[in-house]
């Protein structure tokens, strides 16, 4: 079962520019203005309802874990102070509480959010709340994975639409990789870098256009050579997006609309103005070499026609195996494992409908299957696999649709325990 991570704010939206990664943008005095920390508000002092350390005996070293992954980031400004264990009747006016929601999130499927509130005149941020239910720690979904992903929100990143993202706007099983992934990791360091960013990477710059006109909320993905989503982005209303501090590399740019898992209503802020309207993943003609401080422009992506297919879930099995899970969290594989990979959504058609992962290091050995709007294939992943996400390309005849970060691998198989 997945569960909704969220956040919430009061202002009133109406237009967006275009930024890197997704963030919090709000209309403030007619300008849409992505809102953030002011640099003089680090360290950041963070404090701990003690009534969530009564939920669970590892809650509080979980809660630093979940800042530090943040802080730890290489070249990222970010430094937080902890202020303890606090009474629950004790608020922390200028900083970041985590804190107990009560019945506020009772019956409406969520396990946290964050609340935060801006200066309506520059946009900088001035104190957040972290606040979690109790289910957050029942076992059932990855609570350090939850507690990192409203972490994000409190420093200004919105929901992201690659599943592979702490970001995601839903949390899977406890056995989820908790991980901040490299677009996560990209996104902050675009925001709080303790250096120019355009000197430690590229900006690419371009549109995306559909049959009326620039598309409004297209995530726009840099895919590098081994198949990682190393960027991504969203437009605004008038087709616009920017990716910045890109590492150098080569990389192919790709649109696909939020038609699901990930739609317009799981963001927040002048992002919802976006009315969602489907259209067919296409690629940029090109792959685009890029270079460290240079940016790269006129990066138009042209998309139209109807929409038909649209991949939703992904599950991972044993090769013999009879049956198999699906939901839209990323599947986790290692270096030498042979997999089975199932691949369902809409407009799935048996003997057409076929996948590939853009990862070298899959290869597939064996047919295609299709079932109950559904298909399936066998994968060897190779020993040297390097620990990284992964894009799934499901194609149809001539249409073609993405699983934006469906795949993680990582270096070894996670350790379980048993429980007697």
């Amino acid at each position: 079962m997945f569960r909704w991570l969220a956040a919430v704010s009061l202002a009133i939206t109406i237009s967006l520019p275009a930024f890197a990664a997704t963030r919090m943008t709000f209309d403030i005095q007619g300008v849409p203005t992505a809102v953030e920390w002011a640099p003089t508000a680090f360290p950041l002092r963070y404090n701990i309802d003690e009534r969530v350390t009564r939920l669970h005996p590892n809650a509080a070293a979980m809660i630093e874990r979940a800042f530090t992954a943040w802080s730890t980031i290489p070249d990222v400004s970010l430094r937080f102070e902890s202020g303890g264990v606090v009474a629950s009747s004790v608020p922390n006016a200028e900083g970041i509480s985590v804190t107990l929601a009560d019945d506020l999130l009772s019956g409406q499927g969520a396990i946290a959010l964050t609340a935060y509130t801006y200066d309506t005149r520059t946009g900088k941020m001035l104190d957040a709340d972290i606040r979690v239910d109790p289910s957050l720690f029942s076992g059932q979904v990855n609570a350090q994975s939850a507690l990192e992903h409203e972490v994000g929100h409190t420093l200004g990143l919105d929901h992201s639409a690659v599943l592979s993202s702490v970001m995601y706007p839903y949390v899977g099983p406890y056995d989820t990789p908790a991980d901040l992934d490299i677009d996560d990791r990209i996104a902050i360091a675009t925001i709080y870098s303790k250096t120019d960013s355009t000197l430690r990477g590229a900006t690419l710059q371009g549109r995306v256009m559909g049959d009326a006109g620039g598309v409004f909320a297209a995530q726009v993905v840099a895919v590098n050579e081994q198949g990682q989503p190393v960027a991504t982005s969203l437009t605004n209303a008038t087709g616009e997006f920017a990716l910045q501090t890109v590492p150098a590399g080569r990389y192919r740019l790709y649109a696909e609309p939020l038609d699901g898992p990930v739609m317009v209503a799981a963001l927040q802020g002048t992002w919802r103005e976006a009315t969602a309207k489907p259209f067919p993943t296409e690629f940029f003609d090109a792959a685009v070499d890029v270079e460290n401080g240079k940016m790269y422009g006129n990066l138009v992506v042209n998309t139209a026609g109807p929409v038909q297919l649209n991949p939703r879930t992904i599950g991972a099995t044993a090769p013999d195996a009879t049956s198999v899970s699906l939901n839209s969290s990323p599947v986790a594989v290692y270096p030498g494992q042979t997999v089975k990979l199932t691949i369902g959504g809409d407009g799935f058609i048996s003997g057409m409908t076929q996948f590939e992962v853009l990862n070298p290091a899959f290869r597939r050995i064996s047919d295609f299957q299709w079932w109950g709007g559904s298909v399936s294939a066998t994968f060897a992943v190779a020993s040297n696999a390097q620990a990284t996400s992964s894009v799934i390309v499901v194609t149809s005849g001539r249409e073609t649709a993405m699983l934006t970060g469906a795949l993680r691998v990582f270096r070894a198989p996670k350790a379980r325990s048993v429980r007697h």
